[in-house]
C-alpha cells in the first residue's frame, strides 16, 4: 500500500504530530487530492516541547487548509491510575480518541507515518522481547483493531526517502528531543543496535521490513494482499512488482473511477516467465514463450470443389476464411502483423484501417495484438485474413468468384 492507493472519494483521517513523518504523509496526501482531516493528541509530556508542536501542527494545517482537531490528555495522571506504563497509556489514549473522531466523521480509516526504519525496528523489539510468527510480521499496512481501520501508507519508505522528500519542498517539521534519550528500548534499537547490524549489512533496514513483509504474506491469509503475493511470487514477480500489482489492481477503490481505470489500462509486469496485463479492469496472465526457435503455426491452404455453393459454409467459424481464390496475386504465408499494417475489414467499401484501431475498437488486450497473426498475399503485400478474426474485404467470395480457398491453421505441438 501507498498513498496512491487510497480513494479520493474517502474521507481519511491522520495522525499529524508535527515530526518529519506525519508531515511528509500530509504533504503527499494533499498531492493526491485525498480528503484529509488532522488529528493531533498532545499528552503534555515534554513541557513547553509539547505546546510548541501543538502550534506547529495549527500553523501548518492553517496553511494547507486541512481541517484539524486537537486533544489534550493528562497522560501522567491517566497511567498511574490505569497502572500501566506512559507509553501504553499514550496509545491507548491515542487509538481511542482515532476511534470515536472515526466513527464520528464517517472516515475511511486513519493513516499513521511509520515508515520502513520503524518497521524494521518493531520486528527487532519483538523479537528481543519474544515472539511468535505475528510478532514477526511486525506492523501491517492495512489492520482493522477494535473496529478501527489503520492505514500505514509510508511502509515501503524508509527515513531518508522522507527527508529527501521534506528537502525537496523546502517543508520545515518539528523534532521530538526524547527520540535522542536511550530510556526506551526502541531508541536504543535506534541509536545503538541498527548503526552496529548496518556495519554487517549496508541494507538492514531493507532486509529486515522485507523479512516482516515475507512472513505477513505466508501467515496472514485472509488478506488480500496475502493472496497476491501467494498468486504472482511462484511465478517469479519480486515483492515491489507485487505490490505494485496490488496497488492498481481493479478491486482496488482508488482505481474505481472511469478516469483511474483508463491510467492503467495496458500496464504490464513481466516476470523472467510470465507477463501479467491489467487489461479494462481485468488481470490477463499469459506465460512468456522461452524457445526461439518455435515456429509460426503452418497455414492450411485447401481448394473448395466448384460445385460446394458459398451458402453451405460456415463463415462464422472463425478459426478459417474463405476468399476468393482468384483475388490472389502471388502465395499465401503467414506473419505477425507489425505497426502500421492496414486492411480493408469485411464489409468496408473504401479505404483501409489500422489493425491496431481495429484490434483496439474490439477490445483486444496488448498481450493478444502483439501475438497477432495475419495471411499475406505476397503478390500485393497486402493483408487477406486477419487470422481468427477477420477477412480483407477484398478477397471476399461474391456472386462472380468461381474458384475458392479455405485457409485455417496448423499449430506445432
Amino acid at each position: 500500500m501507498d498513498v496512491k492507493s487510497l480513494s479520493k472519494e474517502r474521507l481519511y483521517l491522520l495522525a499529524l504530530s508535527g515530526g518529519a513523518d506525519s508531515i511528509a504523509l500530509a504533504l503527499m496526501m494533499l498531492e493526491q487530492r485525498l480528503r484529509i482531516h488532522a488529528l493531533h493528541c498532545n499528552f503534555h509530556l515534554r513541557g513547553s516541547e509539547s505546546d510548541r508542536d501543538e502550534d506547529f501542527v495549527r500553523h501548518f494545517c492553517l496553511k494547507n487548509d486541512i481541517p484539524l482537531e486537537v486533544a489534550h490528555f493528562d497522560t501522567f495522571a491517566s497511567a498511574r491510575r490505569h497502572g500501566v506504563s506512559i507509553e501504553m497509556e499514550a496509545r491507548e489514549l491515542r487509538y481511542t480518541w482515532f476511534a470515536e473522531r472515526a466513527h464520528a466523521l464517517q472516515a475511511e480509516a486513519v493513516c499513521v507515518a511509520h515508515h520502513m526504519d520503524d518497521q524494521a525496528e518493531t520486528l527487532l523489539l519483538n523479537l528481543i522481547r519474544g515472539t511468535g510468527l505475528r510478532g514477526l510480521s511486525a506492523m501491517h499496512p492495512d489492520r482493522t483493531i477494535n473496529g478501527l481501520r489503520i492505514l500505514r501508507p509510508l511502509l515501503e519508505l524508509d527515513k531518508e526517502d522522507i527527508l529527501r522528500y521534506l528537502a525537496s519542498r523546502q517543508q520545515e517539521y518539528v523534532t521530538d528531543s526524547t527520540n535522542m534519550e536511550r530510556d526506551a528500548l526502541r531508541n536504543r534499537i535506534r541509536l545503538d543496535v541498527m548503526p552496529l547490524l548496518r556495519e554487517i549489512n549496508p541494507n538492514i533496514t531493507a532486509t529486515l521490513a522485507r523479512t516482516a513483509h515475507n512472513v505477513r504474506m505466508e501467515t496472514d491469509t485472509e488478506s488480500e494482499e496475502s493472496r497476491y503475493h501467494r498468486w504472482l511470487a511462484p511465478l517469479g514477480f519480486t515483492r515491489q512488482q507485487i505490490l505494485d500489482i496490488y496497488i492498481h489492481r481493479p478491486e482496488n477503490p482508488a482505481q474505481a473511477t472511469d478516469n483511474a481505470l483508463c491510467n492503467t489500462t495496458g500496464r504490464l509486469w513481466h516476470s523472467a516467465t510470465h507477463t501479467l496485463l491489467l487489461d479494462r479492469g481485468k488481470w490477463v496472465l499469459k506465460e512468456k514463450n522461452t524457445d526461439d526457435t518455435t515456429l509460426l503455426p503452418t497455414l492450411l491452404i485447401e481448394k473448395i470443389p466448384a460445385d460446394l455453393r458459398p451458402s453451405s459454409m460456415d463463415f462464422l467459424d472463425r478459426s478459417h476464411a474463405f476468399i476468393d481464390a482468384d483475388t490472389i496475386k502471388g502465395s499465401l504465408i503467414l506473419r505477425h502483423t507489425t505497426h502500421g499494417d492496414r486492411f480493408r475489414p469485411y464489409g468496408m467499401r473504401n479505404g483501409t484501417k489500422l489493425v491496431s484501431d481495429y484490434l483496439t475498437d474490439r477490445k483486444v488486450n496488448i498481450l493478444d495484438k502483439q501475438t497477432q497473426l495475419a495471411a499475406i498475399d505476397t503478390g500485393t503485400d497486402s493483408i487477406v485474413w486477419l487470422v481468427g478474426r477477420e477477412i480483407d474485404h477484398r478477397y471476399r467470395i461474391t456472386d462472380r468468384t468461381t474458384n475458392i480457398l479455405r485457409i485455417g491453421l496448423q499449430r506445432h505441438i
